[in-house]
């Protein structure tokens, strides 16, 4: 019996270290912060601002005028293109350095 009552004396004059106890309140405060965010932002009504002008339906039909414009408002040409030689503006020969810059021998 004497040993029983050193016992329980011992075991009520041990505290839980303040660390442990403050790991366990900020673990708690995690999870619970966590939860309730993720609550809020599942309850938190939708918001869309989607212009009009998107939302109208759209003509299933194909208008080939329109087809037409956009054919004829392509203004080059292929014979602007034919027969350009690239001329080179430099003089002489340029010889590249070290320090990438050009110059002319």
């Amino acid at each position: 019996m004497v040993f029983e009552e050193e016992f329980n004396k011992n075991m009520r004059r041990q505290k839980t270290p303040a660390l442990v106890n403050l790991a366990i309140y900020t673990t708690i405060t995690v999870f619970l912060w966590i939860f309730f965010d993720i609550y809020r932002a599942l309850k938190k009504p939708l918001v869309l601002n989607i212009d009009n002008k998107t939302l109208e339906p759209v003509n299933p039909n194909l208008d080939s005028n329109l087809l037409q414009e956009i054919n004829e408002s392509i203004y080059f040409n292929e014979s602007l293109f034919e027969n350009q030689i690239p001329v080179n503006t430099e003089t002489e020969n340029p010889v590249s350095t070290q320090s990438g810059k050009l110059f002319n021998i």
